[in-house]
């Protein structure tokens, strides 16, 4: 195409030389850009320019004055958080007001930039523009809740330490524990009061229901976005729900802490997951601590988990103990059951009941060294690892440990043979105490990060817990906190269950995969569960602990079912039933570099199963990091992270 008739050409007297605004022996200017690029290009480039200028003049530009607005929102956030950290309700209530103008600010910023986007439903830019409005008022409600819940405070504040007016000086706590002391000892004055606030933060839940999440990223610059809009909508629209039960806390934690009541002393557990048990892991080492209104007591001790058993040994000519679990004779070749492995439910109270009946018996034996308590906290390396991640290193015996070292040279210790550990045995206990301190006397800014670090290792189950208050336990138990196998599920139900029974320290280095089957055979259910078990080759450092991989593993299923077959095990299988489910059990070993599978088959009662509808409640065994699961029913399969539970439904 001859584009001259359109630009002109070089004899054109529209471009002769000298003209104004051309220069002789610069006669090509834009004449001869268009030449080269061509006419489509150009205009493709004009085009793209003028979208720039308008992109940027009416989204850019905006969206940069909105960010800064929101960016001041998030600054303000900040300082709710440290306000409320220095018990400070002057600088509370003055930041409060603060926000509440700037959220002001934001609503006329995101009008100003953005008021045409209400009703453009391209790209779904109106539902953004929805949901905006109904963060900043979700901004508003989260305001009168703070405000509400400092009228309910404020009668109390001189016990809580709370600063109300300028001139007041608030005396600086020395660690965490101090400062939960303060607040724990008005919590039960405070419980009767909390309906104004539990209102106020219901509402900031329910604003935000409608939203549809899944738009939303993950994260933005490292700060999770889909995860926290999940979690207001879900927790806080249900405030009123859970009303009663905050109310019960409040009354309940202070005497779980000892506040106003007699000394308690509680246990903790120290479970190796790496040698994975029903409960979580071997137990190795037990430390015992007490409270005191709220506070950690000086009065601090560390045994071996095998000292309770030689301390029974002493009456093993005149006591029948019970004969072990039929698999732990077989494969641990032990005669009689030991303290240290009585963790044989996975169902964590069960266990330590059956524990607590040994331990109490040594203690009447040697109630010096054994010491009664009120709790049992059961934790695994995963805990130590992540709580050093917060807190920072811990010397012990001249070892720094760190997030990064502390699992392998615990480990290193545990491998040691008996008599080789007797100089080392209480090193995990100064390290578990050391942590404690820590953690009781940590700064007030890691305060957000332990609290949010323990709820995720509770939540992960990671951490157990077992107090002997009935009214608490319950508490605990309904909030999935105390370990307990599941009862009230709707519909099917799996628990893959791992014992290691001599194989030391392998399930570090073992990857397990499970993959779940429903289908229809004659007029039964049939269920597969499929274990794909993968044992990686480790060397350097890790290569000491190389050894056979030694696996019992069970299958948990609704009462009712009738197993078929187990494929792959290698030494047959054996059934039972507790806690209303039954299980089935197959052996399996493994070396370095090999994969090896066990498959079940067994059916399960046909009312579990919707006429289109599959409902599937997967449970993971504690002590075990995510793994990966399948569910197949139909035509449909999904895929599943298991770090806690999973309710998978499926209709075909």
């Amino acid at each position: 195409m001859n584009n001259s008739q359109f630009w002109g050409s070089e004899g054109s007297t529209s471009f002769q030389p000298g003209a104004s605004g051309y220069k002789a022996g610069k006669k090509k200017g834009a004449n001869g850009v268009a030449k080269k690029l061509g006419i489509g290009t150009v205009i493709l480039l004009v085009v793209v320019g003028i979208v720039g200028v308008l992109a940027y003049s009416y989204l850019v530009k905006p969206a940069l004055a909105l960010y800064s607005a929101a960016s001041i929102i998030k600054t303000d956030t900040t300082k709710i958080g440290e306000a409320l950290q220095n018990r400070d309700l002057v600088a509370l209530e003055a930041t409060l007001n603060k926000t509440e103008n700037n959220l002001k600010s934001l609503r006329e910023q995101r009008e100003q930039s953005f008021g045409w986007a209400k009703d453009k439903t391209m790209f779904k830019i109106n539902e953004y523009y929805a949901d905006s409005e109904r963060f900043i008022n979700a901004g508003f409600y989260a305001i009168d809740a703070l405000r509400e819940a400092e009228k309910v405070v404020l009668p109390f504040a001189d016990a809580a330490g709370l600063k109300v007016s300028a001139d007041q000086e608030v005396p600086e706590e020395q660690g965490l524990m101090e400062a939960f002391q303060g607040w724990i000892s008005i919590m039960p004055e405070v419980a009767g009061q909390m309906d104004g606030v539990i209102e106020k933060v219901s509402k900031v839940g329910e604003e935000l229901e409608p939203i549809e999440v899944e738009k939303y990223p993950e994260s933005f610059r490292g700060t999770p976005i889909r995860e926290n809009i999940i979690f207001v909508k879900d927790i806080l629209s249900k405030a009123d729900d859970y009303a009663p039960d905050l109310k019960q806390a409040f009354t309940i934690f202070p005497r779980v802490l000892a506040v106003g009541t007699p000394v308690k002393r509680y246990m903790i557990i120290m479970q190796n997951d790496k040698e994975i048990r029903p409960t979580g892991g071997f137990m190795t080492n037990y430390a015992t601590f007490k409270i005191a209104n709220g506070l950690l007591d000086s009065d601090f001790t560390s045994k071996d988990m095998y000292s309770v058993d030689l301390t029974l040994d002493l009456i093993d000519a005149t006591y029948d103990f019970p004969d072990p679990p039929a698999a732990y004779s077989k494969y641990l070749l032990v005669e009689r059951w030991y303290a240290r492995d009585m963790n044989y439910s996975p169902d964590f109270v069960t266990s330590m009941d059956q524990f607590l009946r040994f331990y109490n018996m040594a203690g009447r034996i040697d109630p010096v060294e054994v010491k009664p308590v009120d709790g049992i906290f059961a934790i695994d390396t995963q805990v130590i690892s992540e709580l050093l991640d917060v807190t920072g290193p811990v010397t012990v015996n001249g070892i720094t440990y760190t997030k990064d070292n502390v699992v392998l040279e615990l480990e290193r210790i545990a491998s040691l043979a008996l008599k080789e550990q007797a100089g080392r045995k209480r090193v995990l206990g100064y390290l578990m105490k050391a942590m404690l301190t820590n953690v009781f006397e940590s700064d007030k800014n890691l305060w957000p990060k332990l609290i949010d670090k323990a709820a995720s290792l509770a939540a992960r189950r990671h951490v157990q817990v077992y107090v002997f208050d009935p009214e608490a336990q319950a508490l605990i138990d309904k909030y999935e906190l105390g370990g307990r196998i599941k009862q009230d599920t709707k519909g099917d139900y799996s628990m893959v269950v791992s014992t290691n029974l001599g194989g030391d320290k392998t399930n570090w280095f073992v990857k397990k995969a499970v993959n779940h089957k429903l289908e229809k055979v004659g007029d039964r259910w049939l269920r597969t569960v499929n274990i794909v078990y993968k044992y990686e080759n480790p060397d350097g450092e890790f290569a000491p602990f190389v050894k056979q991989f030694k696996d019992w593993v069970r299958v948990y299923a609704p009462v009712g079912s009738e197993f078929i077959s187990v494929d792959g095990s290698e030494d047959g299988t054996m059934t039972d039933q507790e806690n209303n489910r039954v299980w089935y059990s197959a052996f399996i070993t493994a070396q370095p570099g090999d994969t090896k599978e066990v498959t079940f088959k067994y059916y399960i009662p046909s009312n579990l199963v919707g006429e289109k509808e599959y409902q599937l409640y997967l449970q993971k065994q504690a002590g075990v990091n995510g793994e990966k699961y399948t569910v197949s029913y139909g035509t449909k399969t999904v895929d599943v992270e298991l770090v806690n539970f999973k309710e998978v439904t499926i209709r075909n």
